[in-house]
This record gives structure tokens, sequence and C-alpha cells, in this order.
């Protein structure tokens, strides 16, 4: 912050030299300096002055990168938060375990451990992504909706994933709490996500329980437009449309009125490493 300020202070000083150094020559007449001498001047400040301005440029890349390391760090801390929550209940798990196996209730037990190791595989799975942002905010919307059901299936790491942590956030934030919210409306709540890679692309498919009406389907993108009446703002579509289009991506959906179910599927492109944030 204070090299910032520096390098503007220097600017407006360049400035204010040039300003002088052409009153001086035209208003005091009577101290005319030669006019090489004048170019030689302006040439100067117009040189220092672009670099004053890549200077400042380069000042503000760096914090756009350190503010993208700071969501990095701050999902990284919500993913341990929420692990730590799940070694305590493992403790409890445990517990259970052995209650049902002193009671002789040994199929009750087994049944147990199997829905156990499920939600611990789906943890690992989630660990296992190279974006901690986004395996915090799955992890931390899913834990705290401990009715729904969630399935996840997870077939990458996304380390070739390069766009800006805070755009895949909203990106998954959004259709996210769409999927969540549509499944109030119906007796078995449950959301499923796929994270996959198909040749240069990253796949993230949201899948929920309910269907688009085909007379609004055309316009769910539309920014204002709404199906939740005072709970929504009709921009959380639209917000993810726009983001999508900027990294270079697709988005669409299929929404099927045979099998009661709508999924949004997102296409990010891969790049390379040498290319990533």
């Amino acid at each position: 912050m204070e090299k910032r300020w520096l390098l503007f202070v220097n600017l407006l000083l360049l400035q204010l030299f040039l300003f002088l150094l052409l009153a001086y020559n035209y208003v005091f007449t009577s101290f005319r300096i030669p006019v090489t001498i004048v170019l030689f001047a302006i040439i100067a400040v117009m040189i220092s002055s672009l670099w004053v301005v890549r200077e400042m440029l380069r000042l503000v890349e760096r914090e756009s990168e350190a503010e993208k390391v700071m969501v990095r760090l701050e999902e990284a801390e919500k993913l341990i938060t929420t692990l730590r929550s799940k070694h305590h209940d493992f403790v409890n798990h445990l517990q259970v375990i052995l209650g049902l196996i002193q009671l002789k209730m040994d199929n009750d037990a087994a049944d147990y451990i199997k829905s156990l190791s499920k939600d611990l595989i789906q943890i690992e799975k989630l660990v296992s992504l190279k974006r901690p942002e986004a395996a915090a905010l799955i992890s931390s919307k899913l834990a705290s909706l401990s009715y729904l059901q969630a399935s996840l299936d997870i077939n990458t790491t996304l380390a070739e994933l390069s766009i800006p942590p805070e755009k895949l956030v909203s990106i998954l934030g959004n259709l996210l709490d769409n999927a969540i919210y549509e499944t109030s409306f119906y007796k078995d709540k449950w959301i499923k996500i796929r994270i996959d890679q198909e040749d240069e692309w990253f796949i993230f498919e949201i899948t929920n329980p309910g269907t688009i009406a085909p007379e609004i389907r055309e316009r769910i993108f539309e920014p204002g437009f709404t199906t939740k009446g005072q709970e929504g703002t009709g921009m959380g579509l639209f917000i993810v449309k726009n983001l999508v289009r900027e990294c270079g991506g697709t988005i669409s959906f299929d929404s099927r009125d045979d099998d009661i179910m709508t999924v949004f599927t997102v296409r990010l492109p891969k790049t390379s490493m040498e290319h990533g944030n």
C-alpha cells in the first residue's frame, strides 16, 4: 500500500514538473529555454510516467493474487473445521457401533458401518480436490443439512482448473443453493453432485428432484426472473451464466419430466498448470 502511494505521488510530481517547466518557458519569456531541452524534459516525464503506471499495474495484479490466496485460505479453514466436526462425530459413531455389538444387534451394526463408510468415502473424495474452496463449499453446505441425502461422484482432482476461486465458489454456490431449495418441495430430499473431466473440459453436474415448467425454461437465465417469490432475487442463474461464459465454459440443463429431476451441467475448460492461478 505504501509503495502504491509512493508511485502515485511520484506521478503527480512528474506531472507538476512538466507543468512548471512549460510555465517557466512560456510565461517568463525573458528566460526562454531552448526547444530541445523542453522536448527532452517532456520525453523524460513521459517515460517516467509510463514506468510509474506499469509499477502501479503490477501492484494491482499482486493485490488481486493476494485476494485469491486469502479466499483459498478462508475456504481451507472452513474445510478443516468441517473435518474436525466429522472427527468429533466419529467418536460418537464408534460408541453407537460398540453399543449395537454389545446388544448383539450385529445386522444393525453392519448397516450402520456401511452408512458410515459411505460418508467417509465422500469426505475422502472432497479432500482429494486440489481446489480447497470447492471442497469447503460443498462440505459446509452438506454438513449443515443433515436431512439431505447427498451423493458425490468425484473422478478428478481439478488440478488443472485455473479459474479464480471466487468465480468457482459463486458458480457452484448458486447452483447448490438452487438445488437445495428445490428439495424442500419433495418428501425425498436428495441431490447428486458429479465432478468429472472429459477431454479438455471439467464437468460440474448437479441433480435435484423436480422439473422446470416448459413455459419458463427459456427464461430461467434472465436477470430478475425467479420462481421463489419474495425469497429470490432472480440473479443467481444469471450470474452463473455470465461467470461461466467469462471463463470460456458452457452451462446447460436437462429437466426430465419422466424421472422428475433436473440436471444442471457446467463445463469449464481445462488449462495447463503453467497458466494457472
